[in-house]
């Protein structure tokens, strides 16, 4: 059987046994977390509250990186029975993910799918074991999306909410990109609203934005010179899906309403990128995009070939695909140079294959962006330290001396390395929060990376 057949049966899910049940990780929390959740269950964080009904970074009006572990560690089974118990576990990953707690998010995703049976779990092994190697090869997927970029006008490139090496990837493209002449980075995170704050980072510049990966592509692009363009539809809880992506796809156009010339760089979540009419009629953003404007838009899946990818089959499929094909950078599936999208080959035109995270004490390694950040251990100043945070002097200095609705450079809860919390840290100055477990700042220190 020739590699294609062979790569069709492989991406062919229709029809596979998906079990409803959710599937565990096995995995121990690290040690600082496992302190941290026995600490919310037994004592009253404070800024705890029995009557909240929802999890939310951002208690009054302030940026708050450890108050939804607080209500969520103590009421877990109230708030498992609100979201949902998968629904409980997705959100739950996300503000791993902000807190700089990669691997927990990651472990708190995989909570949230539905398990894959074993009979189907051989077979997709089996099947990617039989792959032959004749016609298959893997480019780096920053240049090859800076090549194919040359020929369109409209890039789209999706993320995962609960996966910040999705933004630190869009973030490498920037700089290419540019040169090509693309100048707008419209973002589905970005905050849409009348108090929206798009000159500098902050809590006003979009939820999402808080997270300290999505910060620094947002400061990139800023330095740089992109300009950003918020998108989201603000009447988005109550519409219906179809018509949140027809707003947003009218924003987008709306950048070329103003300016016919203009090359931009589209960055969206999960399915919003897809150019395909779904089986209920859904049209999503991009294919209502493509209608409106007559332009076909470059798109480009992160999700589906991620670790963990964003469902549980999808899961398997990548586990077994990386069995196969070590990869050690993010990369693009190539047959008689076409690329191929290794499970949903009709909705998207590239997807990037990542490779397995390498930790360092706990934290990614693709932190360092390439190179342009260097791991920084921070030494804690008492035993009381649980957190640590980074942020730009600069951006302190002109916020009153405060952290307030700043977002940070990088920050964590994790120790290794003697008991010292390992940062990602470009050139330049910075003050160094540290805070126990009720969020209570112990001390500062500035510091200078060179």
């Amino acid at each position: 059987m020739n590699f294609v057949k062979q790569l069709l049966i492989f991406i062919g899910f229709t029809g596979m046994a998906l079990r409803a049940s959710s599937q565990f990780s096995n995995e121990a929390m690290p040690l600082p977390l496992q302190q941290f959740y026995d600490y919310c269950k037994q004592q009253t964080p404070v800024g705890y509250s029995p009557k909240l009904n929802v999890l939310t970074l951002t208690p009054k009006s302030n940026l708050h990186y450890l108050f939804p572990f607080y209500n969520a560690f103590h009421d877990e089974e109230k708030f498992k029975q609100i979201y949902g118990e998968k629904g409980f576990y997705d959100e739950m990953s996300q503000y791993f993910a902000f807190a700089g707690d990669y691997r927990s998010a990651l472990q708190y995703l995989q909570k949230s799918y539905d398990s894959v049976d074993d009979r189907t779990r051989k077979k997709v092994y089996r099947t990617a074991a039989e792959l032959t190697d004749m016609n298959i090869k893997h480019v780096n997927a920053r240049a090859y999306i800076n090549f194919a970029a040359k020929t369109h006008k409209v890039l789209m490139i999706n993320e995962s909410f609960s996966k910040p090496v999705h933004r630190a990837f869009t973030k490498s493209l920037l700089e290419d990109l540019y040169r090509q002449g693309f100048r707008y980075l419209a973002m589905e995170m970005l905050n849409n609203f009348p108090d929206r704050q798009m000159a500098r980072v902050s809590m006003l510049t979009g939820y999402y934005a808080g997270e300290p990966v999505a910060g620094e592509l947002i400061r990139s692009a800023l330095e740089m010179g992109w300009t950003l363009v918020p998108y989201e539809d603000t009447a988005a809880a109550t519409h219906t899906a179809n018509e949140r992506d027809s707003v947003q796809a009218e924003h987008i156009y709306d950048i070329l309403r103003k300016d016919s010339s203009a090359k931009i760089l589209v960055h969206a979540s999960f399915g919003h990128i897809s150019k395909m009419r779904e089986a209920d009629g859904h049209i999503p953003m991009a294919l209502a995009f493509w209608r409106l404007s007559g332009i076909n838009p470059l798109t480009i899946d992160q999700t589906d070939m991620t670790e963990e990818s964003n469902f549980g089959y999808g899961r398997v499929v990548y586990q077994a695909y990386i069995q196969k094909y070590t990869l050690t950078e993010p990369s693009v599936a190539m047959v008689d140079n076409a690329p191929i999208n290794v499970i949903d080959k009709e909705r998207y035109d590239i997807c990037v294959i990542h490779p397995q995270t390498i930790f360092q004490d706990g934290r990614p390694t693709w932190l360092n962006f390439g190179g342009t950040r260097q791991p920084t251990y921070i030494k804690p100043t008492s035993p009381m330290v649980f957190f640590v945070q980074a942020y730009y002097q600069s951006e302190i200095d002109n916020n009153d001396n405060t952290p307030w609705q700043l977002v940070p450079a990088d920050q964590t809860y994790l120790t290794g390395g003697g008991k010292k919390f390992l940062l990602y840290l470009k050139k330049g100055k910075y003050k160094i929060f540290y805070r126990d477990m009720n969020y209570h700042i112990l001390n500062t220190l500035s510091i200078e990376v060179n």
